[in-house]
């Protein structure tokens, strides 16, 4: 997916559909029973919740080709390696972007396919340096903490619906016990199958604000805690996190009320004239124009989507055995969304839809 695809999907998501519910789904993404992904070039569905799934291999070209993208990924390019000074593997979160590119892909193609796909990016990159085979060594590792991962326990689901605000503004029966100790055993797992140094690379900063975010929920819930209390301990939790972690919290927190806000303009039933009014109030003229335009595109995409899952239906009320109903319906997703970026969101909303 190309950057300007992926974050023009990135704002959709936010601006309509899921204001309100960051704090908690930030969370429970982390400790959630793993599940495949449905997102390409830096995903924001964490690997640490990808299994490892095996599916019947898709009738299609992209499988009989070997070290070729399958249907999901055509059109785009994989994130560069990241190499330090010296020419080594650097120890970033680029590396897992660079495999979580490759994941999203995984139900179009067998293990081993994958893994020989995986494998010939890798070499195109970096044959014959020292990189390659450290790369290959992560890969491996990955790979068996994924395996592992799918095996373990998973956590129930909340007892009501997540809550609405990150301040706890009907808060539901969310078990935070359970939440940490899965979340513990998690960092306990990735741990022991990549290594200290590259699980805090690939998972560090996301488990602690996932910690945060259990730890402000618990403090936000504490009956005992009178408004001065709880506003004394979240201050003092907020001073625990790395200054740049905060500041990623602080413009998610912003972020979300501005996605709020803009929701319920959405829900008043506005006109494009009264919406562009009232945002050209609330942020300016240009921002007022690029909320319309999203707008617009999104109530466009909302209805090539439902022209396509009519056609989905169909599909899958034709008896098809899974392999067939799979590749039949990736077919009609390249078909109907032109770019990589709409592909890779019907193809989310799909399995949405089907858990």
């Amino acid at each position: 997916m190309r950057p300007a695809d992926a974050k023009q999907t990135v704002v959709t998501y936010a601006l309509f559909g899921l204001a309100g519910v960051a704090a908690v789904a930030a969370v429970w993404h982390f400790v959630a029973p793993a599940r495949a992904p449905q997102a390409a070039a830096r995903p924001a569905v964490s690997a640490m919740a990808l299994p490892a799934v095996e599916v019947a291999a898709p009738d299609s070209a992209s499988a009989a080709r070997p070290g070729s993208l399958p249907v999901s990924l055509t059109g785009s390019m994989p994130p560069r390696l990241p190499l330090d000074a010296r020419g080594h593997l650097a120890k970033v979160r680029g590396v897992r972007d660079f495999f979580d590119y490759f994941l999203t892909a995984q139900n179009e193609l067998p293990p081993d396919a994958l893994d020989a796909l995986v494998r010939k990016r890798i070499a195109a990159q970096l044959d014959g340096t020292v990189a390659q085979a450290e790369t290959l060594d992560v890969w491996q590792r990955y790979q068996s903490y994924r395996q592992a991962l799918a095996r373990l326990a998973p956590l129930a689901a909340p007892i009501a619906a997540p809550i609405a605000a990150s301040d706890g503004s009907r808060a539901s029966q969310l078990d935070l016990d359970a939440m940490q100790s899965s979340l513990d055993e998690r960092v306990s797992l990735a741990s022991r199958t990549l290594g200290a140094d590259w699980s805090e690379a690939f998972f560090g900063s996301d488990w602690r604000r996932a910690h945060y975010a259990i730890e402000r929920l618990r403090i936000v819930r504490d009956p005992a805690l009178s408004d001065a209390q709880k506003a004394a301990r979240l201050q003092a939790l907020d001073t625990q996190m790395p200054a740049q972690e905060r500041g990623v919290i602080e413009r998610g927190e912003r972020s979300r009320a501005t996605v709020d806000a803009i929701a319920r303009l959405r829900q008043q039933g506005m006109s494009t004239d009264q919406l562009r009014a009232k945002a050209t109030q609330e942020w300016g003229p240009q921002a007022a124009e690029r909320i319309v335009k999203m707008q617009q595109d999104e109530d466009a995409w909302r209805a090539k989507y439902a022209d396509y899952a009519s056609q989905r239906a169909r599909i899958e009320a034709m008896g098809l055995t899974a392999a067939e109903r799979d590749a039949q319906i990736a077919q009609l997703r390249e078909h109907a969304f032109a770019n990589v970026g709409e592909r890779l969101r019907a193809a989310s909303l799909d399995l949405g839809s089907a858990h």
